[in-house]
């Protein structure tokens, strides 16, 4: 079924806000548990798991807009996670859209790509190309501690998303 402009305008609004919330939690200190130091980054799986199943070009503004609310907070990386997260979103959308499903796996699968990834390319451009002392390390006590976490909370925030984004598409669950 197709949604009416007024149903597709209410949809990404609540979009938006959970992107909102989720760069809140992401990055007030305190808000979202760290555990040894290892902090959530809530916004990479939450914009590729909104964004799975819609528009190529829809899910790139969303991760546009995930990644311009990320480097807003920071001054050392201006840009990169704009677009990094929005190159990602495109990737996703276009891999459900072209080859895949819109499933568990597909989500977690993504956005543990994406993590790592993002991890790595953070650590080698920020970290080790700037010549960090002892960043090096870094990798091990900071960048995979962050990745493991928050691959581990993907499928959950999964869990609380889909009934969301099925209300809001107005699907009906259908068991085969």
């Amino acid at each position: 079924m197709e949604l009416t402009r007024k149903q597709k305008a209410t949809k990404y609004f609540f979009y938006c806000l959970m992107i909102i919330a989720a760069d809140l939690l992401q990055n007030t200190p305190g808000l979202f548990p760290q555990i040894f130091g290892a902090r959530c980054l809530l916004l990479i799986p939450i914009a590729i798991i909104l964004t799975i199943g819609e528009d190529a070009f829809v899910g790139t503004l969303l991760g546009l807009f995930a990644g311009l609310l990320w480097d807003l907070t920071g001054a050392v990386h201006l840009g990169f996670n704009c677009i990094f997260i929005a190159v990602i979103c495109f990737l996703s959308c276009a891999f459900v859209n072209f080859i895949a499903r819109d499933t568990l796996i597909t989500n977690i699968f993504s956005s543990a790509i994406a993590i790592a990834l993002y991890c790595l390319l953070y650590w080698l451009f920020f970290i080790i190309i700037k010549g960090v002392d002892g960043g090096e390390m870094t990798l091990f006590s900071f960048y995979i501690p962050c990745t493991v976490y928050t691959i581990a909370v993907t499928p959950l925030l999964w869990l609380i998303i889909r009934p969301i984004k099925m209300k809001l598409n107005h699907e009906t669950k259908h068991d085969f």
